[in-house]
């Protein structure tokens, strides 16, 4: 298309613009997508950690949580922390340090038993 009179300005930018307008809302929506799903799996992590220091939840349930953790590789530092320094006491003890030492496995580390 060559832009030579006036017309022809006013024909490409009726097209460019709303292209153009286009293309830069459907980045923005991306974006705030994309940070909105980062916030929720923020906020689902958050829940498991909570849940596995929670005195009186049930040992399934803390081991459910520590299973789970291997689904957020972002926070692999912490978990592999929380997997080697955790003090496990109680009756399900040995059911927890294998749950721990699994999900340290997975991020390729190793947990250390405490005495």
């Amino acid at each position: 298309m060559r832009l030579e009179t006036w017309q022809d300005w006013v024909v490409w930018a009726g097209l460019v613009l709303p292209l153009a307008t286009l293309a830069w809302a459907a980045i923005f929506f991306a974006l705030t997508w994309r940070e909105e799903i980062k916030h929720k799996r923020y906020q689902k992590f958050f829940e498991l950690m909570e849940l596995v220091g929670k005195e009186n939840s049930s040992i399934a349930g803390k081991m459910a949580a520590v299973f789970e953790m291997r689904k957020y590789p972002e926070y692999k530092e912490v978990i592999i922390r929380l997997c080697k320094d955790a003090q496990i006491h109680g009756h399900a003890k040995q059911l927890h340090e294998r749950e721990f030492d699994l999900t340290a496995r997975h991020f390729g580390s190793t947990r250390e038993p405490h005495h």
